[in-house]
This record gives structure tokens, C-alpha cells and sequence, in this order.
């Protein structure tokens, strides 16, 4: 008998003034009038209070690194380099590719990467000053088209500018710091940027009070040269996946403009899938990252827990959130994730982490990439979607990967499915509103209402919530083939499903529907939408909620229209995007393996919203 136990809830789809209303009767007498136990009894939250828990709770999901980690992470310069020898490689190939000329224009529209920037700048063609220019006049194009992108919150010209003319005076004299140097990067309203309020997606939160310095993250950057342009637009205080905002701005589907780009890091993921800048960086507490990537068209990762430091991000969900690049391309990628990764000495989880490792560049017109690799498919999970061209197109990916690259699919099942996704929504929510209460009077009113329906939870749902983390990581050390000697670990946690030995990763599609339509009740006053949270969040809380790393890629394009079951009709040539789980500190091989997929995708759709025609 299957453990599949995933379920949707009826709650209704509410925005506008009806939105107000009921938040106020929530927040006023909702558990007096049994609203809020019905919701929150609606939503599942209530599931875990029948279970009687031997495991002890865990907090913070930092998985204790085995020397096998250790060792896989040690550069032997063939398949596996240090975060500097890739660094230099790539910018290696780019000095060649300088001296070269650039590379051919695809004839529709070609997404720009760091490798352009670079070779324009070194070559002289252009210059970052003469490219900081044509960013401002994009980004206000991308503010002059209707409905607006969105996607740029707050920058400063002569901020840009400075860095720009200071990058330029690098490579004029022969000394560029990186492969980035002069290279745009956007940075979600999450992490402090020196000199802008770090808002959080709030009008209210840091007003007036600007960072004194960069989170750790962003001055890695710098030092590597990159320019930063300013802070993107996010879901208010991160608590949703639409990035539907009436406090500040609500960003467009570069794809699609009346729809959503996904959040909460749905201005980066808008900025990048227009073209406007290559790279941008969120923060991924249940799918932040990786949503608005797949919703855009791009590519995202969410590490390691403690393999990125925090130390600079606001701190709304300590347990569960972690920054991520968010790129066009994978080589972009890998590239900002070995500046960005590695031991902070001032993050004390951070230095619990195995050597950064990136796999060597391969040669993409070889087939044979994965050769050997176990992906662990859970089918009744991944076919679990509103739309089912989502799997199906995830499904061909697949093929492509089985046939031309030699991996191997390994049917599993992976147990208390809807325990782990309602743990996990207490847990973000619970370290959220202990964040944020005392502003909760002053943010819109989807916010309000989240937060006013989950603090009446009790004391005994968020602890019940860390004891299964516990257990939801042990069936996890089952499946990546950990504990094989420990028969006492292996009978309560046994694998499932018929599997007998272990995998290397999970795949399931990104999203398991597309992007929602921005209705004007949202955009004025926010959304309510539960299901659609749900199927948003599906494939995306595991990672958070035990800590494991996890990659989205490009795997094609809606062909279909389609009209969801609550009336949100989808044109054809929406993104889909599909997801890899590994192992804790296992990021090299999702890099290689969305590398892959990359090279597999035939052709990338040109967005309808599309500023990346740069002048380089």
C-alpha cells in the first residue's frame, strides 16, 4: 500500500476588500467565532497533534558532514575544483574568448552571461561605465511597459555608477578582479546593501535606517568586482509564494505579464528572466528562490543549510531559509556560488561545513554526463500536478538525461509527505511572526490574515513541527544510503517502495502548477489563495525543512493552454521547471547535473517582456 497522503485543502481564493474584511474579523474575534480553528484545521495544521513522537525535536537542520563528503569535495583539477581553480579556469576561457570577438547573436534573443561582460570589457568593445548607462535606461524601460515588471525596488545611480567607473579603471589597467568585475547583480529586499533599508518587502520595516555595511554575501561580491545595482521587489516579509504586494510593488512574469513571476524573490526572478541583469540573489525558506526561477525561466539554487552565511540577512526564518543565486545560465551559476559559499569565521553554522567543491566544465557535445547516476523518482509525487503538461515535459527531461547521458531512475516512496510540508509551515511562520509581530498592524492584508489564522497555534504544534524534522531527516539518511550498519536506524526508518540500494538524488517538477493570474483585489490589497500556496510549495518545503540542497532547471515550455480548476486560464509557452534534491553539501553534483540539462534544453523561449538586448 502506497504512503502517499498529499491532499489539497477547500479553502476559498480572496483578495480585494473581502481580503480586509475577513482579516479583521480574524484578527478581532477569529478565535472566538471558530474561524481560525477552521482554517488552520483546513489547512492541515492540526494533523501532527495524533502523532505520538519518540524522536527528540531539531532545530537547526545542519547535517554533520561524513569524511565520504569530506573527500568528495577535495579538488583532484579533473572532475572536481575549488571554488578559485573554477573561478580561474572560467576566466581563462573568457581571455580567449576576448581575443576571439564575441560569440554569435541568436537570431530571436540570446541570455547574456558573465562570459560576455568580461570579454566586451577586456577586449575593449565596451566599457562597464558604458554598460551601467544602458542598465539605466533598461531599467526604466522595464518600468515604461504596462503593467510595469517590477522587478527593481530601490537602486542609485551614482551608487552604479561609482562601482562602474571603478571596474573600468581595473580593466583599463590590466587587472580585473574576476570573471564578474563590472558584471550587474540585483539583490533581493532581504540582505543588506550598504546604504539601502533593508525593508524586507515591507514599507515600514528599517524605514529610515539604511545598512552601515554589506551582509557577508554581497561584499564577497564586491570584492570579486561585481556591481551591484540595488534591491529587488519580494513577498511581504517573505510570508507567500504569488509576490502579490500592495506595500510596495507587485512584479510581472516576464513570460506572461498578467501573471505571476512566483516569490517571495519574485523581483529577482522577474529581473533575470527579462534579460535585465544576468544574475540576482534571493532567499529560499520554502521555495523563494527556486519558485520564481521556475516561474521565470531561469535557474536557481537553494544550498545547503549553513553552507551560504547569513550574517547580513534580515532574520526571519533562521531554521529553514538560505540565500541562493538565481542566473540565466548555469555557468553563471556555479560561478556566483563559488564566490558566495564557504566558511564565514563570524556564522558559527557556516563553520560546520565540508570544502566547496564545483564540478570541472564538461564538454557538452559528449554524451555520457550522468553515467551511473541513481535518480530516486517518487511518480505518485511527481505526477501530482494541476497541469499535467508539468510532468510530462519534466518527464521527457528525464528521458533525455536516461537515454543520452546514462542515469537510471529508481522508483521510491518517501513517507509523511503532508506532515513534513505542515511542519515545515509552522516552522517558518512561527520564526516569521516571533520576527515581525509587532509591525503586523502596519502590513497588507494577506500578511495580517496569515499571521492572525497561525498564531493560534499552540505551543505543542511547533514543537511536535522539530520533532518531525528528526524524523523526516532519518528517512532521508535512509534514501542517500546513510546508516546502512545501524539495523535499529534501518528498521524505523526503512526504505520504501521496493527500493534496494541507495540514490544520489530526487527529482520532482519545480512547481506542481503555473503561475496565478494577478487579479486587481491582489494587487490592492493582496491574496488569499491556500491551494494554490499548497501545489506552489509542494515539491519545494523538503529541502528547507530538513536542510538539504536543492536545484531548479529549465526543462521546456507549456505547449498547451489551460484553464485550473479555480478559473486561472494559461496561455501557452509558460516556463517549467524541474527540480534535484541531493544529500547535505552535495551542491557540485546538482550543478553538474542542471549543467546538463541546459545543454539538453534545445532552445529557450523569448520572454514577451525581454531587456537583455545589452550593446556588448
Amino acid at each position: 500500500m502506497s504512503s502517499y497522503n498529499l491532499k489539497d485543502p477547500n479553502s476559498p481564493i480572496i483578495s480585494g476588500r473581502l481580503l480586509a474584511f475577513l482579516c479583521n474579523v480574524a484578527e478581532y474575534i477569529g478565535e472566538l467565532t471558530g474561524i481560525t480553528s477552521y482554517f488552520c484545521h483546513d489547512a492541515g495544521f492540526y494533523c501532527l497533534r495524533a502523532i505520538d513522537y519518540t524522536e527528540p525535536p531539531t532545530a537547526m537542520p545542519v547535517w554533520t558532514p561524513s569524511q565520504e563528503m569530506i573527500d568528495a569535495a577535495t579538488p583532484d583539477n579533473v572532475n572536481t575544483l575549488s571554488p578559485h581553480d573554477y573561478l580561474v579556469r572560467i576566466q581563462k576561457e573568457a581571455d580567449i574568448e576576448a581575443i576571439q570577438g564575441p560569440r554569435p547573436a541568436d537570431i530571436k534573443h540570446r541570455f547574456l552571461s558573465c562570459r560576455d561582460f568580461y570579454a566586451a570589457y577586456k577586449s575593449g568593445r565596451r566599457t562597464p561605465v558604458e554598460v551601467a548607462e544602458q542598465l539605466f535606461e533598461l531599467i526604466q524601460a522595464s518600468e515604461d511597459v504596462t503593467p510595469p515588471l517590477g522587478a527593481v525596488w530601490k537602486w542609485n545611480k551614482e551608487a552604479i555608477l561609482k562601482q562602474a567607473r571603478a571596474s573600468a579603471a581595473r580593466y583599463s589597467e590590466g587587472n580585473p578582479l574576476s570573471i564578474v568585475d563590472g558584471v550587474p547583480i540585483l539583490i533581493k529586499d532581504e540582505i543588506d546593501v550598504e546604504g539601502f533599508e533593508t525593508g524586507v518587502g515591507t514599507n515600514i520595516i528599517n524605514k529610515g535606517n539604511p545598512a552601515t555595511e554589506d551582509a557577508q554575501l554581497v561584499a564577497l561580491l564586491r570584492a570579486h568586482g561585481a556591481i551591484i545595482v540595488g534591491k529587488s521587489t519580494m513577498h511581504e516579509i517573505g510570508l507567500g509564494v504569488t509576490n502579490f504586494n500592495p506595500s510596495t510593488q507587485t512584479p510581472r512574469n516576464p513570460y506572461e505579464p498578467l501573471h505571476s513571476t512566483g516569490g517571495s524573490s519574485g523581483g529577482s526572478g522577474a529581473a533575470v528572466g527579462s534579460g535585465l541583469c544576468p544574475i540576482a540573489i534571493g532567499c529560499d525558506g520554502g521555495g523563494s528562490v527556486r519558485v520564481p526561477s521556475s516561474y521565470c525561466g531561469i535557474y536557481g539554487l537553494k544550498p545547503t543549510q549553513a553552507r551560504i552565511s547569513t550574517r547580513g540577512e534580515y532574520p526571519l526564518a533562521h531554521t529553514v531559509a538560505v540565500s541562493g543565486p538565481m542566473c540565466a545560465t548555469m555557468e553563471d551559476l556555479a560561478i556566483i556560488y563559488a564566490i558566495i559559499a564557504g566558511r564565514d569565521e563570524k556564522d558559527f553554522y557556516s563553520r560546520m561545513q565540508p570544502p566547496v567543491a564545483l564540478p570541472a566544465p564538461f564538454d557538452a557535445s559528449k554524451n555520457g554526463q550522468l553515467q551511473g547516476l541513481r535518480i530516486g523518482i517518487y511518480r505518485r509525487w511527481f505526477e501530482d500536478v494541476i497541469h499535467p503538461e508539468i510532468s510530462h515535459v519534466c518527464y521527457d527531461m528525464l528521458e533525455r538525461l536516461c537515454k543520452d547521458h546514462g542515469a537510471v531512475l529508481v522508483d521510491i516512496e518517501i513517507p509523511e509527505l503532508f506532515e513534513n510540508a505542515k511542519a515545515h509551515n509552522i516552522t517558518i511562520t512561527g520564526e516569521m511572526i516571533s520576527k515581525v509581530y509587532k509591525y503586523r498592524k502596519n502590513l497588507n492584508y494577506q500578511t495580517r490574515l496569515e499571521i492572525a489564522l497561525l498564531s493560534s497555534l499552540r505551543m505543542q504544534d511547533f514543537m511536535r513541527s522539530q520533532q518531525q524534522k528528526t524524523r523526516s531527516i532519518r528517512y532521508l539518511e535512509t534514501l542517500f544510503g546513510h546508516k546502512e550498519s545501524d539495523q535499529q536506524h534501518q528498521t524505523l526508518y526503512p526504505r520504501l517502495g521496493g527500493q534496494e540500494s541507495p540514490i544520489d538524488v530526487i527529482v520532482t517538477p519545480t512547481i506542481a502548477n503555473l503561475p496565478p493570474r494577478v487579479n486587481p483585489g491582489a494587487v490592492s490589497h493582496g491574496e488569499s489563495n491556500y491551494l494554490n500556496n499548497v501545489k506552489t510549495m509542494q515539491y519545494v518545503m523538503m529541502a528547507n525543512f530538513t536542510g538539504i540542497p536543492a536545484i531548479t532547471a529549465v526543462a521546456g515550455y507549456s505547449k498547451e493552454p489551460h484553464v485550473h480548476r479555480i478559473d486561472d486560464e494559461h496561455s501557452t509557452g509558460f516556463p517549467i521547471g524541474i527540480q534535484f534534491m541531493s544529500q547535505w553539501w552535495d551542491e557540485k553534483r546538482l550543478i553538474h547535473i542542471a549543467s546538463v540539462c541546459e545543454q539538453v534544453l534545445e532552445a529557450r523561449q523569448k520572454p514577451k517582456i525581454w531587456l537583455g538586448d545589452y550593446k556588448l
